[in-house]
């Protein structure tokens, strides 16, 4: 026998079966199931805070280590972040999107790459929905809500929060972009505000100050779209939808001559710029000599950027619209304001005006009531509201006059207020319409084609400073 053949032959045997098992193929490798019900238990949301989620569980007997994780919705399989650790039953995952949805779940791992099925942190049955501002919430929970605040026939405003309207002084610092949609896919824009900070906190009026905006210029009887986004989380609401008002359906006679004929009618449409005062919302306006010089449509994306001098601003924003800084005549023109004219502050608010000033009676002069035949009686109807800066409200009364005499100047400023002669005087008590606009209606006599209508501050309410008032929607006819 030759026994070097034998040990030959032996080795070589040996190594033609180390090589068969080292062609086995990983997927000949199966991972053991059997710790697939061996699960974690009181898998929990043990701490949150705005930053930060802290997961828990109860260790369970044989498993080497586990694995938690975070998830974007409740059925991805790609986590957002992991961490594995085999002497913990707890972990904290900080420096989180303070309003981002996360959920949760954690497994426990074994021997030769055996795992446990995930367990999610649990509400009621389903995954649970967890932002870290707020800790479990509901699925339907809304991040941003959105209330729809007024629509005239040209104005929307909206208010939005983070807390419920229930905090709302610690956001009005907050950074958000505004974004108005004439379509509810959002592709159709209206016009954008970006980057709007502080506005709401700085104001010069009381609180409370809200997180309102006015959209102004709109058409009427139309749906927009409306989303918010929170520039610190970069989170952004799904389009709220908002309806403007119908109009009116006014018609202008060409001669009026008998009862019923509408003389004038000015609903202030195209005033689009300035604070709103009486809604208490932030709005446009126009800052630079460009933009008074002429008025101009404020749309498009972000339209502070142009060099028009259009931008956002606070709900105590105003400037005369007759001859307010930088101002020209072609602005007033722009705004439907030709021929008419004033006397102490008469000033721009969104879709109205604001007549009156600081302890100062304001005028509001019509233009010529040109029409054919001798004297006439009027009907004056229009919507006006307390002029309010908090509880603080500046107004009791205002006086609507027949005037004739009157002289302008180019820019619409009265200069011979001491000779105008009244005609007919009304006194009107509006200390009711606070917070919002009520109906009112005079009769005036002996109009002839030459007068004007004045809407006026009482003059009796300069000592105690109740001189300022909103007024909208002026309708002369014959009566």
């Amino acid at each position: 026998m030759n026994i070097t053949k034998l040990l030959r032959d032996g080795l070589l045997f040996i190594t033609f079966c180390v090589g068969l098992q080292s062609c086995k193929t990983d997927k000949d490798m199966e991972i053991s199931s059997a710790f697939q019900n061996y699960t974690p238990e009181k898998v929990q949301l043990l701490e949150y805070n705005s930053k930060s989620i802290t997961i828990a569980w109860d260790f369970i007997k044989d498993a080497r280590s586990y694995t938690v994780q975070l998830l974007s919705s409740p059925d991805s399989d790609y986590p957002l972040y992991t961490y594995t650790t085999d002497d913990e039953d707890y972990y904290e995952f900080a420096s989180l999107n303070p309003r981002q949805s996360y959920y949760a779940r954690v497994r426990a791992n074994y021997p030769n790459s055996a795992t446990s099925n995930w367990i999610y942190v649990q509400q009621n049955s389903e995954k649970a929905r967890i932002i870290p501002q707020y800790g479990i919430v509901d699925q339907d929970f809304e991040i941003i809500y959105i209330k729809n605040i007024q629509a005239s026939n040209s104005t929307l405003t909206a208010e939005w929060s983070f807390t419920d309207f229930a905090n709302m002084d610690s956001e009005i610092t907050k950074s958000f972009d505004l974004y108005l949609y004439k379509d509810p896919a959002c592709t159709d824009l209206e016009i954008s505000w970006k980057n709007i900070t502080g506005i709401f906190a700085a104001s010069t009026t009381s609180l409370p100050k809200p997180l309102r905006f006015t959209f102004s210029g709109l058409a009427a009887n139309t749906s927009y779209y409306l989303k918010v986004k929170d520039n610190a989380s970069s989170f952004e609401t799904p389009a709220f939808a908002m309806k403007t008002a119908n109009s009116a359906s006014i018609q202008v006679a060409s001669n009026p001559t008998v009862t019923g004929d509408v003389i004038l009618h000015q609903d202030f449409r195209n005033f689009i710029h300035g604070g709103d005062i009486l809604f208490k919302a932030g709005g446009y306006n126009a800052t630079t000599a460009a933009g008074r010089a002429q008025w101009h449509k404020a749309q498009g994306d972000n339209p502070v950027n142009t060099d028009l001098g259009q931008s956002f601003c606070d709900l105590g924003a105003e400037f005369n619209v007759f001859d307010g800084g930088n101002v020209t005549i072609d602005y007033t023109k722009g705004v439907g304001m030709e021929g008419w004219g004033k006397s102490g502050n008469t000033s721009t608010r969104p879709g109205y005006i604001k007549i009156g000033g600081s302890g100062a009676v304001g005028i509001l002069y019509t233009p010529i009531l040109s029409y054919s035949g001798n004297l006439k009686t009027v009907e004056v109807s229009f919507k006006a509201a307390v002029y309010s800066e908090g509880l603080n409200n500046y107004c009791d009364k205002i006086v609507i006059e027949n005037i004739e005499g009157s002289q302008f100047s180019a820019k619409g400023a009265i200069s011979n207020l001491a000779s105008v002669i009244k005609k007919d005087s009304k006194a009107l008590d509006i200390s009711d319409a606070i917070g919002k606009f009520e109906n009112y209606t005079v009769t005036l006599t002996n109009v002839s084609p030459n007068s004007r209508i004045a809407f006026s501050s009482d003059p009796s309410g300069t000592s105690t400073n109740k001189t300022r008032f909103l007024i909208d929607d002026i309708i002369i006819k014959l009566k």
